[in-house]
């Protein structure tokens, strides 16, 4: 079988990490390639998305990865995205975002969630989970699928909004819009379900320690603390340093606990909610169907 890959314009110093990688990495780069060429989400998409190639080489999803297992999870991802029926479905959100579902909010504006694959947040996972709020992206997850034990697990490897001061005062508004639910808590709510779907537990969180920031001086201006908000949504340390959460197959808030003058918009948002994960699971069936 060829290995090489298919001709692709790479900038110069592309071409350099794929030569040096693949003198140093030459069985990993093999085994990725031919698993590209097979693949049929990924066979041409090389030529769309070059960065692929050297991908390997590089920090991907967590700084305790060696190249062979960075290898081992994205042909996991593939494998098992594939084998569930999704190949159309991630090829179609490597050309443009799918969307999942739309929310209807306190105001009457419209959030929407959409999926998207390949080329965004590339270091930190192959899917991304993106919260669009009066028709403007303001928070992105970056989510990628491997095996732990021999079972699917669904990794968050990047949570993140916008760095603009128009999209964090859009935050602050979403936030009030959506019966105050913090996007960031609405994005993880929506990976744990996605994870429900998919049949993948635990969902797993990147630690601060385990981050991908490559630049230097980005790292010493990361200002979000992984850590904390793990910690907030009731996440469960684990001994390689990320956390874990398990899948949700169903929103669930304790009406009866709150003070009575709270209840109402708690319904609200509790509806709002099993509105996201319907909708999900409706897309998810519809994508496996077609």
């Amino acid at each position: 079988m060829n290995s090489k890959p298919p001709r692709v314009a790479l900038k110069p110093k592309d071409r350099a990490k794929i030569f040096f990688g693949s003198l140093l990495h030459p069985k990993q780069s093999r085994r990725w390639l031919e698993f590209v060429e097979q693949s049929d989400i990924l066979h041409d998409k090389l030529v769309q998305f070059p960065f692929a190639h050297s991908k390997i080489y590089r920090p991907y999803l967590s700084t305790r990865l060696d190249c062979a297992q960075r290898v081992d999870i994205l042909i996991t991802h593939y494998r098992f995205l594939s084998a569930f029926g999704l190949s159309d479905w991630v090829r179609q959100a490597s050309q443009q975002p799918v969307q999942l579902c739309e929310l209807s909010c306190k105001s009457g504006a419209v959030a929407a969630l959409e999926l998207s694959a390949l080329h965004e947040g590339h270091r930190e996972g192959e899917l991304c989970l993106r919260l669009i709020y009066k028709g403007e992206y303001i928070f992105a997850a970056s989510l990628v699928i491997f095996e732990q034990d021999g079972k699917p697990c669904l990794m968050v490897g990047r949570l993140q909004g916008k760095a603009t001061e128009q999209a964090r005062e859009l935050v602050r508004e979403a936030t009030r819009d959506l019966y105050s639910t913090r996007p960031a808590g609405l994005l993880i709510l929506a990976a744990r379900h996605f994870a429900y779907l998919l049949g993948c537990q635990p969902v797993l969180l990147v630690s601060n320690r385990n981050r991908i920031s490559i630049n230097l001086w980005r790292r010493w201006h990361i200002t979000s603390n992984y850590d904390q908000t793990w910690t907030e949504m009731e996440a469960t340390p684990r001994p390689d340093g990320n956390f874990e959460l398990p899948n949700l197959a169903a929103p669930f808030i304790d009406i009866e606990a709150l003070p009575s003058k709270k209840r109402s918009e708690a319904r609200k948002k509790l509806a709002l909610l099993e509105a996201m994960f319907s909708g999900m699971a409706d897309s998810v069936k519809a994508a496996r169907r077609s």
